[in-house]
């Protein structure tokens, strides 16, 4: 929607280029938070680096007088003389308010670097007017988006629930058995049948339909590669290699080599020029795992041969094209890798194209069972477990996700136990801990796991309910109808 406002108001005024700015609440210093939501020129294309070409002092100056700025009015011309619309030979202005219900959300900003007499005095009520229907269209799109995310929170309840009751009702009420190994729920490769990852599935699904660049993001531990492979699977080049880098696994020099290739006598030991992973692939996928571990310097080189879509050699002169599709994952926030500074901001643009965002396993909890089953299946057993045993399985965060529960199944089928009890568990799954006195206490009931848990979150961040309920990975609503359930108010 946010391209769209902006190419109409584009549109409604021959402006040459147009941003729609947010306000994304207050420094300490009581200055606005402004964030660059849409950025788009006079051809409809999206412009890159957008706070950087808007004026603060206008947007600022917009947002306190809460009414439209023009450049060429008269109490309005000290803008042409700012030192940030010189520096960017900006000779024409118009910012109007997005007023919501009397208060300012943010400003709808137009310019143009051509025409000192571009906007007249007429098309400050018609965009003013403009920018109040844009506000209302984008509230109600974010309150629906709001909406849609709240069912799906019900909905992984609600499943969570089904679980535990599952669990609950098998015949004599303490023994309980895993799926059937050979029935079990799943996307392609991917085990489960949590809405969360059916959801994920498919924007997979969608995502496999383009050969744009991926960027997925998660936890460590949630199945990034795995998720990069089912796309290389659903590909159009299935056949064609996949290849996987790890970057944060390699030094510098030798990820140059992996990537790109070199030539023979590049540097010592290279007796014969070799390709790199880019080439080798083919038509097929190139996978770099932990991007944001990259240098400043690598970073400028992918940069440079994703724009050119061709490879340079270490130690060589001429480039060599490639063709395959570049996947990169990171368990770090890219856009707040680019805020810190820490990350090429034109780099993350060339690879956040489409976005994958796998789920850790604390919001799909009803894919625990599924997967151990899956796990145990791999181990050649199929044990039983005790109510219990599950119910502490079912409550633990699982911090590590999906590759912490595969280490827990695995360790525990060496025990080779036919009944999985709470005792067999790890410290950590049965939530053990030691009290100020030094003794050894376990919980009991899932009730007082919970309890727990909550009173450990509580603890950890001062009182502070909003951190605690974040930390547990749910909502804040949920959070407080466990605070009365267990008295904790």
């Amino acid at each position: 929607m946010l391209p769209r406002i902006v190419d109409a108001a584009i549109e409604l005024t021959r402006a040459e280029r147009g941003f729609l700015v947010r306000v994304r609440g207050r420094s300490r210093s009581g200055r606005p938070k402004l964030q660059v939501a849409a950025a788009r020129g006079f051809s409809r294309e999206t412009l890159q680096g957008g706070l950087s070409k808007v004026s603060r002092t206008v947007v600022e100056t917009v947002l306190e007088r809460g009414e439209g700025l023009l450049t060429s009015r008269e109490e309005d011309a000290f803008v042409r003389n700012l030192t940030s619309v010189q520096r960017r030979n900006v000779l024409a202005i118009l910012c109007v308010p997005l007023l919501l219900r009397r208060e300012v959300a943010g400003v709808l900003y137009l310019d143009h670097r051509f025409q000192p007499e571009a906007f007249a005095e007429g098309d400050v009520p018609i965009v003013e007017a403009f920018a109040e229907q844009a506000a209302l269209a984008i509230e109600t799109a974010e309150l629906a988006g709001e909406i849609g995310a709240l069912r799906e929170q019900l909905g992984r309840a609600a499943s969570e629930v089904e679980a535990l009751r599952v669990t609950q009702e098998v015949p004599g009420g303490e023994v309980c058995e895993l799926p059937d190994p050979e029935h079990l729920p799943r996307q392609g490769r991917l085990f489960g049948g949590s809405p969360a990852l059916r959801a994920l599935w498919v924007e997979v699904e969608r995502a496999a339909r383009s050969t744009a660049p991926v960027a997925i993001w998660g936890e460590t531990g949630v199945g990034k590669e795995l998720v990069a492979r089912e796309l290389h699977r659903l590909g159009s080049a299935p056949e064609a290699p996949f290849v996987a880098e790890n970057c944060a696994a390699v030094a510098e020099g030798v990820l140059e080599s992996e990537l790109f290739g070199h030539v023979r006598g590049a540097y010592t030991g290279a007796q014969r020029s070799r390709d790199g992973l880019f080439v080798r692939a083919g038509d097929g996928t190139v996978f770099l795992d932990e991007i944001a571990d990259t240098s400043p310097k690598m970073q400028a080189k992918l940069l440079r041969v994703l724009q050119e879509g061709r490879v340079r050699p270490v130690g060589g002169s001429r480039t060599v094209p490639f063709s395959a599709r570049v996947v990169v994952a990171s368990h770090r926030n890219l856009a707040e890798e680019v805020r810190a500074g820490r990350f090429r901001e034109d780099l993350y643009y060339r690879l956040d194209v489409l976005r994958l965002v796998v789920p850790p396993l604390r919001e799909r909890r009803e894919d625990v069972p599924v997967l151990l089953s899956h796990f145990f299946a791999g181990e050649g057993i199929r044990p039983r477990f005790d109510r219990k045993a599950i119910e502490l399985l079912l409550a633990y965060a699982w911090p590590g996700n999906v590759r912490e529960l595969e280490n827990e199944a695995r360790r525990l089928a060496t025990l080779d136990a036919p009944l999985i009890e709470a005792r067999h568990l790890s410290p950590e799954v049965r939530g053990v801990r030691s009290d100020p006195a030094g003794r050894v206490e376990e919980a009991k009931t899932l009730p007082e796991v919970e309890r727990r848990m909550i009173e450990d979150a509580l603890r950890r961040f001062q009182n502070n309910k909003t951190r605690a309920a974040k930390s547990l990975g749910i909502p804040k609503t949920t959070f407080y109808r466990l605070l009365d359930r267990h008295g904790l108010r």
